[in-house]
């Protein structure tokens, strides 16, 4: 029988070492997924008279692509489901705040931390080690669920019946969680923003209809070198590192174009800091802090007709670093990076 989506599933286990497989140990909520291994061939180019090709050999593998799905709070009981490992995978550092029973997800100088993915499409099972998440967008408009988009760099990927592979298709099935995860829902967001002055409040938040956040952390690409005591495959990537700035972003747009606070704080170059507050009933909560940001240099609120003049903006992130004192988590901890997040769930560990 022919694979099919519905029946499919995305797992994932934490490595000891970068691109060490391991066994399967939770699951990913995913609706779509473009990961792909590519094998760069080397051609023949010499002359010798004749038109067709003489020789192709296989070269360089590359392992990359993108998990799209929706943001949901993590379930534990029976197996565990949820996002939360993939905040960390892109951010970097978790930390279980006892008090409040939540954990802190919070941006690292690098991202140490790999992972193996794996999804059973039937057919076979698809690994893929060595994973890190390049950039994380997590995305919303009024009347949906909030969903996200990983862009991932992978070592390797192997199928069922590849030499190496660690899991087959019962390390993914086997995993079976008791409870359905909840949908984090646009209903539940309040999304606030004001200058350095004091901490958020209620007179701070604004209306808006749309958001893109964006977690870029500009890892390198597939890269590829001669064998030593560490790079011991040649036709293999080395590991991914940080290569250039990390960079954090967030657009915005608003249905109704009725105030210019927002263009006078860019004209002014205002500091600002902002935070996008989902919480539901029940007791979970997603809560995404940005200390620390300015408004993009392009704000539009554009006449395209008759209709209401919508008005878009682009933030982006600057490190905290003491600068703003007003905006920290709920334990109170002082945000000294660009961005933190917050998850309450069923979890009672970090990620």
């Amino acid at each position: 029988m022919s694979g099919q989506g519905f029946a499919s599933r995305c797992a994932l286990g934490v490595e000891s070492s970068w691109g060490g497989g391991v066994a399967f140990t939770e699951l990913i909520p995913f609706t779509s997924e473009s990961i792909n291994r590519a094998i760069a061939q080397i051609q023949s180019q010499y002359l010798d008279g004749k038109a067709g090709l003489r020789s192709l050999k296989n070269s360089s593998i590359s392992v990359v692509g993108a998990l799209e799905g929706e943001m949901v709070y993590d379930e534990i009981a029976g197996g565990i489901i949820g996002i939360e490992r993939l905040i960390s995978s892109a951010l970097g550092t978790g930390t279980w705040d006892v008090a409040n029973s939540l954990t802190q997800y919070t941006l690292a100088e690098a991202l140490t931390k790999s992972y193996t993915f794996g999804f059973n499409k039937q057919t076979s099972v698809w690994e893929m080690a060595g994973a890190k998440v390049n950039n994380l967008k997590i995305s919303g408009n009024a009347g949906e669920a909030i969903t996200f988009s990983a862009d991932i760099i992978f070592r390797n990927l192997l199928r069922t019946g590849d030499t190496g592979i660690v899991n087959a298709a019962a390390a993914i099935t086997g995993i079976a969680p008791t409870n359905v995860p909840s949908l984090v829902y646009f209903d539940d967001l309040i999304f606030r923003l004001a200058d350095q002055s004091n901490v958020l409040a209620s007179g701070d938040r604004f209306s808006i209809s749309g958001f893109e956040l964006s977690i870029n952390n500009n890892l390198s690409d597939s890269t590829f070198a001669t064998i030593d005591s560490t790079n011991t495959d040649i036709d293999l990537t080395l590991e991914p590192e940080r290569n250039g700035f990390r960079e954090i972003t967030l657009s915005i747009t608003m249905p109704r174009y009725t105030a210019d606070t927002i263009f006078d704080w860019l004209n002014a170059d205002t500091g600002l800091m902002a935070d996008l507050l989902f919480t539901p009933t029940g007791g979970d909560l997603l809560s995404i802090f940005l200390p620390n940001i300015k408004v993009g240099g392009d704000p539009t609120a554009p006449i395209g007709g008759a209709e209401i003049i919508e008005a878009s903006f682009n933030f982006t992130g600057l490190r905290n670093a003491g600068t703003n004192s007003y905006l920290t988590l709920t334990d109170t901890t002082a945000i000294a990076e660009e961005l933190a997040i917050e998850c309450k769930s069923n979890r009672t560990s970090a990620a």
